[in-house]
């Protein structure tokens, strides 16, 4: 089951806040370092701004013991996660966010904060395995949700975001034909291209595979991998898997559809060893089976055998440092690499130079698609690929209040 939370484009969105003047400055203080939390991949220091962000909150609550407000930050700052098991809540803490909520939703006497507090309800009670729960509380905040509402990065729940996730709760808890149209209802309340438009897909596509309708189930999967072809927003900070081990079932229908027979076998495999007493595990191994049966073409290539180097990287506004620009990019080279392993499938003999444009706001987010400016590699797939996969990165965020335009100079070799 694929869980999303509310970040805009990575950046943690919570204008539902809205504090009273007296307790304003530290609530505020308390958002702004649960925002900064999203860039920080380091546990031990996301869990230090975590626990700065929580005694902020809790004097909040001390000064204003009647306001919702600072009870539903604090109940998001309590399910901070390790970057490497986002969808852990530290010891105890989920349970501590549950009580937040429920007491900011006693303190909400007229019900402004009601529909947050539900899908934020919605969220922790999936966390800890309470599903039905956590239906009813998705349930809930869909008929508050203004109905004409659309996704965006001013808002925080929008329908997409509930009618995803209530639909991966149905999935958790066998419901399939239900969770299905849900989907649907998620994909069609979204913009065509979006996240939450790409990830309804990604959830459809899942969904459908497990309802045993295989061709629809390819094509869903195909709608989103035709976005993000390397998959790069199921890793997001702001998605989380529960339980964690259904990540490889969604990596595994991903490169299964892409072709990536040897990466499909692996997550596969990775699936049943990681959730053996999954009610999914039978079509994980008739898929394994599946793949078994068809042999490996002559044209497969293992990405992890490819060359790709990464060159000269030039800030054309000097406002970040090469060296820190370049890190960035090299944390996604197995995603160029995957890129490259495809292009190759079909023009084995590619190989050259690609010079790709970036245009990075301050929150270190691309403000437009990556662009490849010069390439001197045959075909136009693995342009084309590295184009999306690059649009995904997320770069250090600046003071400065300006965009930047970097310049990346990528070489891919043989094999």
């Amino acid at each position: 089951m694929r869980l999303r939370r509310t970040f805009a484009f990575g950046t943690l969105v919570v204008l539902w806040c809205i504090p009273t003047p007296v307790h304003a400055g530290l609530v505020e203080q308390a958002e702004q370092l649960l925002r900064s939390v999203s860039q920080i991949r380091d546990r031990d220091r996301r869990f230090a701004i975590a626990d700065q962000a929580q005694a902020l909150c809790e004097q909040a609550i001390r000064e204003r013991p009647r306001e919702p407000a600072p009870h539903i930050v604090l109940a998001r700052i309590l399910t901070v996660a390790d970057p490497q098991r986002p969808e852990a809540c530290r010891p105890k803490s989920c349970e501590r966010a549950i009580a937040e909520l429920k007491e900011a939703r006693r303190l909400d006497a007229n019900g402004a904060d009601a529909e947050r507090i539900a899908a934020e309800l919605g969220l922790v009670l999936s966390r800890i395995g309470s599903y039905e729960d956590a239906l009813a509380e998705y349930d809930r905040a869909l008929k508050l949700v203004d109905a004409e509402r659309r996704p965006s990065v001013f808002e925080d729940y929008g329908r997409s975001v509930l009618y995803g996730n209530s639909a991966e709760t149905l999935m958790a808890l066998g419901r399939i034909p239900e969770a299905i149209d849900r989907y649907r209802q998620a994909e069609s309340t979204a913009t065509p291209g979006d996240i939450e438009w790409e990830l309804a897909e990604w959830g459809l596509g899942v969904a459908l595979d497990r309802d045993e309708q295989i061709d629809k189930s390819r094509q869903a999967v195909q709608r989103a991998l035709d976005f993000d072809p390397t998959m790069a927003h199921l890793t997001e900070d702001s998605v989380f898997f529960e339980p964690a081990g259904d990540k490889r079932y969604y990596e595994a229908l991903g490169h299964e559809v892409a072709g990536d027979r040897e990466l499909a076998l692996a997550a596969w495999r990775g699936f049943l060893v990681e959730s053996p007493g999954s009610p999914y595990a039978r079509r994980a191994r008739a898929h394994l089976a599946e793949l078994k049966r068809t042999p490996a073409t002559a044209s497969s290539v293992d990405p992890a055998k490819v060359r790709v180097g990464i060159g000269e990287v030039m800030d054309l506004r000097g406002i970040r440092t090469p060296a820190a620009l370049r890190e960035v990019v090299q944390q996604h080279v197995d995603e160029l690499r995957l890129c490259y392993a495809r292009a190759l499938r079909t023009e084995p003999a590619a190989r050259g130079e690609l010079r790709l444009q970036l245009f990075i706001d301050p929150t270190g987010w691309l403000l437009t698609r990556a662009r490849v400016l010069l390439s001197t590699v045959s075909g136009a797939s693995l342009g084309h690929c590295v184009e999306l996969a690059a649009s995904t990165w997320r770069f250090p965020a600046s003071d400065v209040p300006d965009s930047e335009e970097v310049i990346v100079t990528l070489t891919f070799g043989a094999r």
